[in-house]
């Protein structure tokens, strides 16, 4: 199960951040080996809503019909997003742990409705993480300050 880290977010923080962040990344299992694919979601307040291809042996829907279990991040970076230094902001994230689910809604395009595959990720848990420190030295990875590591 997922912990809350050093400076955890509220349950009002984790719920606007989600809102207002539209992507993350969705883990899931494909037998013993890990995937994840980047995704764009809807947020209803208890559940993201995820479209996704139709395709046959796509290898999401086939993860998701072997183990329902999922693991979804949202993440702030002052490194991908320079904006949040300006406003203030500390690095953060949230992972979405629970069931995820196929389901098929229709999409009216035109004068066609069509079929479209969605999945819902029924939220167990939701860990989060803001980073401690107030000041960070944003514009250097931490591979470039310390090239012993590497």
């Amino acid at each position: 199960m997922v912990k809350p880290g050093v400076g955890a977010m509220t349950e009002s923080e984790k719920t606007i951040f989600i809102k207002e962040h539209k992507t993350g990344v969705l883990s899931l299992m494909d037998g013993d080996r890990p995937y994840s694919v980047p995704l764009e979601h809807y947020f209803d307040g208890k559940s993201l809503h995820i479209i996704i291809s139709s395709r046959e042996n796509q290898r999401k829907v086939n993860c998701i019909k072997n183990n329902a279990n999922a693991c979804y991040v949202i993440y702030d970076s002052r490194r991908d997003n320079p904006e949040i230094v300006s406003k203030r902001l500390r690095c953060r994230s949230v992972i979405i742990e629970g069931k995820v689910s196929l389901y098929f809604k229709d999409m009216k395009k035109g004068n066609e409705v069509k079929k479209v595959q969605m999945l819902r990720l029924d939220i167990e848990n939701i860990g989060n993480w803001i980073c401690p420190r107030q000041v960070c030295d944003w514009r250097n990875p931490w591979y470039a300050k310390h090239p012993e590591l590497i």
